[in-house]
């Protein structure tokens, strides 16, 4: 198990066979072809609230609100469902069917309820807006209860070979092609973040018991891959090999947790 995973499954109290018998679960209700990744297994851990409500902000049609769902949390999905490939309906059907909720609508002017939510989450989303995400942000930490979490996860800009990009003159920005040719409206990268400015995002926001870390997870990518490639990935996304060789600022991925002030509402 990724270390990253065991932490934040221990942290939330969250038993770890019941959890794993639930990735299996959801990858049987979707039919995918391979088990959730270390990234989705770590997001779905964040996001689960057994019990509780939780609204996830752009995950589209992934697996870990799934997960979540079918960890006893009442799961919320916002999200255009724009951007993926291929149809999505099928998938959208098969996640309401497992008890899933969608409310198709930009995340930019998604409304949100007043302190409806245990813990509101937005993984690889705010990276792709346009302009400074505090508007939605503010949104997201409106929609807690007290006591609530916000969590976030984004590629870090600081990452190891993003560094080694920019050392050999190449840019850390996406391809230059598709945003030169198809960019208008570019729905890529945008900005990407740092550790520390998650941090000092939250600190903003007003949040407390920050937690800002990273994790050497990386996409889970279709491109052929070559015995050593496929050797590296399943350490890294196993064992977590990265984690294990990497300091957090040289990680793939930024990741926060913090929790909204005040004292979480007692049961009705």
């Amino acid at each position: 198990m990724h270390p990253r995973l065991r932490a934040v499954l221990a942290e939330r109290r969250l038993d770890p066979a019941v959890f794993a018998e639930a990735c299996a679960r959801a990858r049987d209700i979707l039919a995918d072809p391979q088990p959730p990744s270390a990234r989705m297994r770590i997001a779905a851990a964040l996001m689960s609230a057994p019990g509780g409500r939780a609204c996830d902000v752009g995950g589209g049609v992934s697996i870990y609100p799934l997960v979540a769902a079918l960890m006893g949390t009442d799961v919320t999905v916002v999200d255009a469902l724009r951007g993926w490939t291929g149809d999505v309906r099928p998938r959208v059907e098969a996640l309401t069917r497992a008890g899933v909720r969608f409310v198709e609508a930009d995340v930019e002017t998604m409304r949100l309820p007043q302190a409806e939510y245990d813990a509101v989450v937005a993984f690889e989303t705010i990276e792709h807006l346009p302009h400074s995400p505090r508007p939605v942000l503010e949104k997201m930490v409106a929609a807690l209860v007290p006591g609530g979490r916000l969590c976030l996860s984004v590629p870090n800009i600081a990452r190891l070979d993003m560094r080694l990009r920019l050392l050999g003159g190449r840019s850390p920005h996406e391809s230059v092609v598709h945003f030169y040719r198809e960019g208008s409206p570019f729905h890529g990268h945008h900005r990407e973040y740092t550790i520390d400015e998650l941090r000092w995002i939250a600190g903003e926001l007003g949040l407390e018991r920050i937690r800002a870390f990273g994790v050497n997870v990386t996409y889970e990518s279709r491109k052929r891959k070559n015995a050593l490639q496929r050797l590296l990935l399943r350490l890294d996304d196993g064992l977590g090999l990265g984690d294990r060789l990497l300091p957090h600022r040289l990680r793939h991925h930024a990741w926060l947790e913090a929790t909204k002030p005040g004292a979480p509402a007692a049961p009705g």
